[in-house]
């Protein structure tokens, strides 16, 4: 019985800490290279997304490219 609920235990934590290495939200950037790495793909769809005459396709298509490079497909949605 102890090594089940040995294992248990293990399974369970890893389950909690391995989110913890990889993280794609953009406010850890300070903590996490993925994290950073989005944190960047969104601070230059924000620059370029100022300028005057910027086409918004390719801006998208652009983000959407960093954030699939970066590992962070998901934070596509952060353009709505």
């Amino acid at each position: 019985m102890n090594k089940f609920a040995f294992v248990t235990a293990a399974a369970l934590f890893a389950g909690m800490m391995t989110p913890a290495f990889a993280d794609c939200d953009t406010r850890k950037a300070d903590e996490d290279k993925q994290a950073a790495a989005a944190s960047k793909c969104y601070d230059e769809y924000l620059a370029r997304a100022q300028n005057y005459g910027a086409d918004k396709d390719t801006l998208r298509a652009n983000f959407k490219a960093c954030n699939e490079k970066a590992g962070c497909s998901q934070n596509d949605s952060l353009l709505k």
